[in-house]
């Protein structure tokens, strides 16, 4: 909309990769959504974290780590990779 008005997070690749990381760990748990814009319609679909690292993450509009271990720790994670912008929420 206004993007340069929007100052990208300087550790958005690094939080990203994490994120990657913390999914495939053997006690991890949870999934990855996408969300992408399909002829003017928005669009959910679940993605495995080695197909996130061979796309365009840039190609999405958000991307939602919505994770945790079976220790019982939850997280969310939501991604805006056009703005580079990120949050984290932890679940205890």
């Amino acid at each position: 909309m206004f993007p340069d008005l929007i100052s990208p997070a300087r550790d958005f690749e690094h939080q990203l990769g994490a994120c990657v990381n913390a999914m495939s760990q053997d006690d991890a748990i949870g999934q990855i959504l996408v969300f992408e814009r399909l002829s003017g319609m928005l669009h959910m679909r679940h993605l495995a974290s080695a197909d996130l690292a061979d796309t365009d993450i840039d190609a999405y509009e958000m991307v939602v780590f919505d994770g945790g271990n079976t220790g019982g720790d939850t997280w969310k994670h939501v991604f805006f990779p056009r703005q580079r912008e990120h949050y984290f929420v932890y679940q205890a």
